[in-house]
């Protein structure tokens, strides 16, 4: 029986390790599935000439209603204005960061 005994406790190692590497794999799967979806290639734009300058602020990924009423009443009215302010005042205007007014800034561009 001692045989039987060891031989059962070295089963229990094998099924253990192989559970835990299971358990590690199971748990990493969203990093595996988020990296390769990150490769995707991004889908098109699409601009129309001139049509920024009397475009809603609304249209730039990030501005909802408050960010748009904040930005109006700073004087940033539309797409064009948005497009030639600085980074500064517009974090400052609509109390965002640098780098998100410049993103905003840099989408307008795009529209213009």
């Amino acid at each position: 029986m001692g045989t039987l005994g060891t031989m059962l406790k070295k089963m229990a190692k094998v099924i253990g390790l192989i559970g835990g590497a299971a358990a590690v794999l199971w748990a990493m799967r969203d990093r595996f599935v988020s990296v390769a979806t990150s490769r995707e290639p991004q889908p098109p734009t699409f601009r129309t000439s001139g049509a920024g300058a009397s475009q809603s602020i609304e249209v730039i990924d990030g501005i909802g209603p408050v960010f748009a009423t904040r930005l109006t009443e700073a004087g940033i009215e539309d797409i064009a204005s948005l497009a030639d302010a600085s980074p500064d005042s517009v974090a400052e205007a609509a109390g965002v960061s640098g780098a998100r007014a410049r993103s905003w800034i840099e989408q307008a561009q795009q529209y213009t």
